[in-house]
């Protein structure tokens, strides 16, 4: 692990540079977990597809199985909600 000092704004552009691949990474991250959280919604309305009296999926309507995995679903959403909420506030340098 190396330590980093703070910046002083006599930095060579060596800093910039650095700052610059740290948005852009911490970019990306955003992208991607707007990319997960928008298949999990699909995910989860899927899972209300097969569960609906139209479709009505057996496997998914009787027992607890469907329930379950309803509730995983929701839930991930929920988490990954909770991390895109983390990382804007980091870079927003806020504290969540």
């Amino acid at each position: 692990m190396s330590l980093h000092t703070l910046p002083t704004g006599d930095e060579p552009s060596g800093y910039d540079e650095q700052a610059e691949m740290i948005s852009q990474a911490r970019g990306q991250v955003l992208d991607q977990l707007a990319a997960g959280l928008e298949a999990l919604k699909r995910a989860g309305d899927g899972i209300a597809e097969l569960r609906s009296n139209a479709v009505h999926d057996v496997d998914l309507v009787d027992g607890r199985d469907g329930r379950d995995l309803a509730t995983f679903i929701d839930d991930s959403i929920r988490f990954g909600r909770a991390a895109y909420a983390v990382m804007h506030a980091i870079i927003d340098k806020e504290t969540p």
